[in-house]
């Protein structure tokens, strides 16, 4: 990590390139490989000129984009009070204390579930309050590179674009997990996580106009694993569906940068956030010939796109 830190620490370049539109899809905690990606852009002289953010993406987008202080005010933010991963099998095989408090966590999911909105629904307030410093309280049109946020209307099943208004309300829609937070009342919408609807919003990211379309892509590989109530079997399927919807995505993008994880992090986890960071630099790394090709005009190169820097 301090390697990774002191590269993208050092001067950034100014150069030229074709403008491009970042897509930031969801993944919980690793999210914060967004971080990652966007600093070791920077690093490269690369800028984008309009982000699309979903679920945690949206956060990252959102405080790049309104907080002029927005790296550290990510990996400062408090966390605290938000729901703790399930055990891995791994930990839970270990350890008979693990084991007890997966069953633990087991229980309770299932009963805020019937009596509420889950099991985040206590930290709604301080989510709220997280976001709120982290976007400066200030307005989605007011973000410089301008921003689209995607949620997921429940009562109509479709997906809404968000572009204006307040920013902590609509990037908390925008995360806001089914069984962990609340979703949110909006102009007669009851909006939730974006990746339900839609992991990886090309479409959205071509609308801005711009030649170039980047996107993100922190999801993991799923491994084999067993199965054994109706609890897991209904996780796995989620992760199952938002896996495959999201390949599915991607693949319109012009290119698409894989964050480098080293382990498997799970969607809570946001106790390995550096972890996260590290592994968005390592995957601007791994492409950093592709993006050249891609946004670096060549001296022969003419027409409306060329040499344009991005805004």
């Amino acid at each position: 990590m301090t390697d990774l830190m002191t590269t993208i620490a050092s001067a950034r370049l100014t150069r030229a390139h074709r403008p491009f539109t970042l897509v930031l899809s969801g993944g919980g905690a690793r999210g914060y490989a967004h971080a990652g990606v966007l600093r070791a852009l920077e690093h490269l002289g690369f800028r984008p000129s309009a982000i699309v953010g979903v679920s945690m993406g949206a956060i990252v987008g959102g405080t790049y984009g309104l907080n002029p202080e927005w790296f550290s005010a990510l990996l400062g933010m408090d966390t605290t009070t938000f729901p703790e991963p399930m055990p891995t099998l791994e930990e839970q095989r270990r350890s008979w204390k693990h084991r007890l408090r997966a069953r633990w966590l087991s229980l309770e999911f299932g009963y805020r579930l019937v009596t509420g909105w889950g099991i985040g629904a206590s930290a709604r307030a301080d989510g709220l309050h997280a976001l709120r410093a982290l976007t400066r309280g200030r307005r989605l049109e007011e973000a410089r590179p301008p921003l689209a946020v995607c949620a997921t209307d429940l009562r109509g099943g479709s997906r809404r674009v968000i572009r204006a208004g307040d920013a902590t309300e609509a990037i908390y829609a925008s995360v806001a997990l089914a069984g962990v937070l609340p979703p949110l009342e909006r102009a007669g919408y009851l909006l939730a996580d974006g990746a339900y609807s839609d992991l990886a919003p090309i479409d959205v990211a071509r609308d801005f106009g711009n030649p170039v379309v980047i996107a993100v892509d922190p999801g993991q590989d799923l491994v084999p694993e067993a199965i054994r109530n109706g609890l897991q079997a209904l996780r796995r399927a989620v992760e199952v569906c938002n896996r495959t919807h999201a390949k599915m995505g991607l693949e319109s993008a012009d290119l698409v940068i894989r964050p480098d994880f080293r382990r498997t992090i799970d969607t809570l986890d946001f106790a390995s956030r550096r972890a996260c960071v590290s592994a968005g630099i390592r995957g601007v790394r791994s492409d950093r010939r592709r993006l050249e090709a891609l946004l670096v005009p060549h001296p022969n190169d003419s027409g409306p796109d060329s040499g344009r820097r991005a805004a």
